[in-house]
């Protein structure tokens, strides 16, 4: 997992969702529905969408999931599909508690955990499926889980 400075690419709208954090924290099955629909989108351009509709709900699901887990029952989730000439971005935006921002500005895949982090697996998961994965906090209390999968396979 690295840390904001994401590479300037143009990217495009594909898809953008806002919910209301409450409505979200209270419904667990929305995270499955979510990322099912997500990762249609993202395989969409593969030589075998379903294939990769099935890898890329992983990561997504797994995101959308630390969301679910993480995010404080006020305010919004904002899930967003930005697409490029190479890659397909997932962003997932949620605001976290005071008591947890130091995790987020700090977390770091490399270093070995001495107290899990919360995205440790995350980052494991998606770097075994080849997936970028990013954490870009804003202000004090926001955070955006971000992970660009590849547009077609072998493209890079």
């Amino acid at each position: 997992m690295q840390h904001a400075s994401l590479e300037q690419e143009a990217f495009q709208d594909m898809t953008a969702l806002t919910l209301d954090a409450g409505l979200f924290t209270s419904e667990f099955r929305l995270c499955d529905t979510i990322a099912e629909y997500l990762a249609n989108i993202v395989a969409q351009s593969h030589e075998d969408p379903a294939r990769y509709a099935n890898f890329s709900s992983l990561v997504i699901n797994e995101i959308i999931e630390l969301a679910f887990r993480s995010t404080e029952p006020v305010g919004r989730i904002d899930i967003d599909l930005l697409k490029s000439e190479t890659r397909v971005r997932a962003c997932v935006a949620f605001a976290f508690g005071k008591d947890s921002s130091t995790t987020w500005a700090t977390f770091d895949r490399a270093a070995a955990p001495s107290r899990p982090h919360p995205a440790y697996d995350l980052a494991a998961l998606a770097q075994a499926v080849d997936v970028n994965l990013f954490v870009e906090t804003r202000g004090d209390d926001r955070v955006t889980l971000i992970a660009d999968f590849l547009v077609r396979e072998g493209t890079r």
